[in-house]
């Protein structure tokens, strides 16, 4: 079962939400999906990253910094989303 707690990563670009997905779904599990409501600078397509790769998922954005500029990175816990980057 999914937990309520997750990351989700917002893109301004459609490209560039799926630049992202092909790099990260090299590495670890993401999931498309659609940007929540409350993070309004989007293009639209999020990705989720389940808690347990969230040390996979920074290690993947200090190699690949094109993703890391691209994307906004937030905490989703239950109906709170709090940006880290």
């Amino acid at each position: 079962m999914r937990s309520d707690e997750y990351y989700t990563m917002a893109f301004n670009s459609t490209h560039a939400a799926v630049a992202a997905e092909k790099y990260l779904e090299e590495k670890m599990p993401v999931e498309v999906m659609p940007t929540l409501r409350k993070i309004t600078a989007s293009c639209g397509i999020s990705l989720r990253i389940e808690t347990e790769n969230f040390e996979k998922l920074k290690q993947c954005l200090d190699e690949n910094t094109e993703i890391k500029k691209s994307g906004s990175l937030y905490f989703v816990s239950g109906e709170s989303i709090r940006q880290l980057r």
